[in-house]
């Protein structure tokens, strides 16, 4: 895959936006957060790449532009995720910009699925956030300035069958660093919270079934979704623009599910429940 050129498809003050700042990305060996890779990359970002796949990060690097630096890690292991914020800290003194996109999601009813998924899922999705964010914000709030962008999901807006767990970490993204947002609002910190919609990713073909298998399945509507290059193009635009939440890719069906979720509960439980097949 060759670098994308810029953005494109966005404004010239996002494109130009980035250019020198320091920007580190978990979740960027693919999908969506090695789209936003690509992207920066190209408008002269200084990168640094997580994720626990070496060789794809390495590739997401060289299709970036080269410059990258790679910190792998896995997120399931607090110690590791220390470790990696003190290290992301030291790279380029400092960071402008810490992109949380890293996630795991689920395709099992909350009955059939173990603690120990469940347990996963949480770590994985919402207290590797936390810890992360307790190690790059002191810093930043003694610099005077820097963003951290949570990447949550429709699903952490609205409840949706097969995905408690899932969901449920997304809503504790939503929650915790909504929260967050009004702590730092005088320190010079922002705090961005993204909402994609169905963006074309592996994410379901991923997801855990109830006993920890993979899904190895594609979902219609992922499949059908929007491109990770222009879902990125997309939230980076509204990052140059200082938006604080920005929801991407909600095509007209998720729009109505959440609009129905949201003021008509019963019915909307019912429908969403009739399309997964319960």
């Amino acid at each position: 895959m060759t670098p994308l050129k810029g953005l494109a498809y966005s404004s010239p003050m996002a494109k130009y936006f980035f250019a020198g700042k320091s920007v580190w990305i978990t979740g960027a060996s693919s999908g969506l957060g090695r789209a936003l890779a690509l992207e920066l990359g190209a408008s002269g970002a200084r990168l640094i790449l997580s994720g626990r796949d070496e060789a794809e990060l390495a590739s997401a690097a060289r299709d970036s532009g080269g410059a990258a630096r790679l910190l792998p890690f896995d997120l399931e292991d607090e110690a590791a995720c220390e470790n990696a914020a003190a290290c992301a800290l030291g790279i380029f003194g400092g960071l402008d910009f810490v992109i949380l996109n890293a996630g795991i999601s689920q395709r099992s009813i909350f009955a059939n699925t173990s603690k120990e998924v469940f347990k996963k899922i949480m770590r994985t999705n919402f207290d590797s956030s936390v810890e992360i964010t307790r190690a790059v914000l002191p810093p930043m709030i003694r610099r005077g300035s820097g963003s951290i962008v949570c990447v949550s999901s429709l699903a952490g807006l609205m409840g949706a069958p097969l995905r408690s767990a899932y969901s449920a970490s997304k809503h504790a993204l939503a929650g915790f660093f909504s929260s967050l947002r009004t702590e730092t609002g005088k320190s010079g910190v922002t705090i961005h919270i993204v909402y994609p919609g169905f963006v074309n990713t592996m994410i379901s073909r991923n997801a855990f079934e109830g006993d920890g298998s993979r899904h190895g399945a594609l979902d219609r509507l992922q499949e059908n979704g929007l491109a990770p290059s222009l879902a990125a193009r997309r939230i980076l635009k509204s990052l140059a623009k200082g938006k604080p939440d920005i929801r991407v890719a909600m095509d007209a069906k998720a729009r109505l599910a959440l609009f129905l979720s949201r003021h008509a509960p019963s019915p909307a439980a019912k429908a969403l429940s009739r399309q997964a097949g319960l």
